[in-house]
């Protein structure tokens, strides 16, 4: 079918939207309903039996099917119109786009991608030719009944674009699943955040490379290095690697792309390579926790023990010090008069005699020997002792005209 083509059926073309190397779609008009409609059209008259399945679908991501038809021994869907351009004529070739503009127009392909996946339909064919992208940034997916395989009329361009998308269990014609499309919108983020095909090369050479051979990494070396982990899990020539859902894909790729930018290095403290000790929970008074003195909360109950015995030990020690040494020093005040104060007071009484005869030389010649006994007497007995001794002495009135 070409451009030429005015009616499918009882559908009036008013002209060609899409051109791709597996199907193509017009812009409609049905006279019987009156309204303005949209014709996809195979490229090959067998259909991979997802067309029935996706009428009852209704995704603001999708193109909603409103019947599948035949004409003439050619099936086609009739589609609810879309006001929008194909998604590739919107990607700079060669160019980077911004990876917040790209994760806002896969999050939509993801979200109707899982929800046809959810209900039991498959797209197959996933790429920017089957997605339609209005001045309002919406998407919509075109249907979800893809042909089998790209039709014979298909030139070699649109042979390429097709081809770069497919998975590679539709290239080895194996069953295929949700994680089909996954691989397929993996691809489209590809060449949106890094302005290239992860398997590009003739469509000989691709289809060998998305079979056999593993991703490149050249093409990614600005991105971040989750963000390659993401791309190696999503491309995965086996369906069980990859990710469950496309959405479960696109979150591990926006946080890879999106996450905030680790600090500067710096050289760090030895202190903080150690961890804190746990800190036992505060006991709570009237709704509050309790404040805790600085020692209960850098003491622990082992060290408060040793410490308070310490403590004992050292006082037992200062009491036994004086307790031996203090006593020592007042002992000689202590000793009791053990001397007889007799013998040293009756001695000096004898030569009391003679003053009659001469007054003034026997009070000098007395003077030694009543001084030496109370000398004595006086270191024998102390200080309290000498008050005592004093009125037993018999010269106490001599002696203060001796001095004189």
């Amino acid at each position: 079918m070409g451009e030429t083509i005015t009616q499918i059926g009882r559908y009036e073309i008013s002209r060609q939207l899409v051109d791709t190397a597996l199907a193509s779609v017009y812009d409609a008009f049905d006279p019987v309903e009156r309204r303005p409609v949209a014709i996809r059209v195979p490229r090959t008259t067998r259909m991979r039996g997802t067309g029935e399945v996706s009428l009852g679908l209704k995704h603001p991501g999708l193109m909603t099917v409103l019947s599948y038809e035949e004409s003439q021994g050619s099936a086609f869907m009739v589609l609810e119109p879309f006001a929008g351009k194909p998604l590739d004529s919107h990607i700079p070739p060669g160019e980077r786009m911004d990876p917040a503009e790209v994760l806002g127009l896969l999050r939509q392909l993801a979200s109707a991608l899982d929800y046809a996946h959810a209900h039991g339909s498959i797209h197959g064919s996933l790429h920017p030719s089957s997605i339609l992208l209005n001045d309002r940034q919406e998407i919509k997916v075109l249907d979800l009944g893809p042909s089998d395989t790209a039709g014979r009329n298909a030139s070699a361009e649109q042979l390429l674009r097709a081809v770069h998308f497919l998975s590679p269990e539709c290239i080895s014609d194996a069953p295929m699943d949700g994680r089909s499309d996954q691989f397929s919108l993996a691809v489209l983020a590809h060449l949106m955040l890094t302005g290239a095909l992860p398997f590009p090369g003739t469509p000989l050479g691709v289809l060998f490379r998305i079979a056999y051979q593993p991703l490149e990494r050249d093409a990614m070396r600005d991105l971040p290095s989750a963000a390659l982990a993401v791309f190696r899990r999503s491309l995965a020539k086996l369906p069980a690697e990859r990710y469950v859902t496309c959405g479960d894909m696109l979150d591990a790729l926006e946080n890879a792309l999106l996450r905030p930018a680790v600090a500067a290095t710096r050289v760090a403290d030895a202190w903080q390579f150690i961890p804190p000790a746990p800190a036992a929970p505060a006991p709570l008074v009237s709704g509050a926790p309790a404040r805790e003195s600085w020692a209960a909360r850098n003491m622990s109950g082992e060290a408060l023990k040793y410490f308070g015995v310490t403590f004992v030990v050292c006082a037992l020690i200062l009491a036994a010090v004086f307790h031996f040494l203090l006593p020592g020093r007042v002992r000689p005040n202590a000793v009791p008069v053990a001397p007889a104060a007799a013998p040293a007071v009756s001695e000096p009484a004898t030569p009391a005699a003679p003053p009659p005869a001469v007054v003034d030389q026997p009070a000098v010649a007395p003077e030694p020997a009543a001084k030496e006994p109370a000398r004595k007497a006086k270191g024998s007995r102390g200080r309290g002792a000498k008050r005592r001794a004093e009125p037993e002495v018999e010269f106490k009135p001599v002696e203060p005209k001796i001095i004189r």
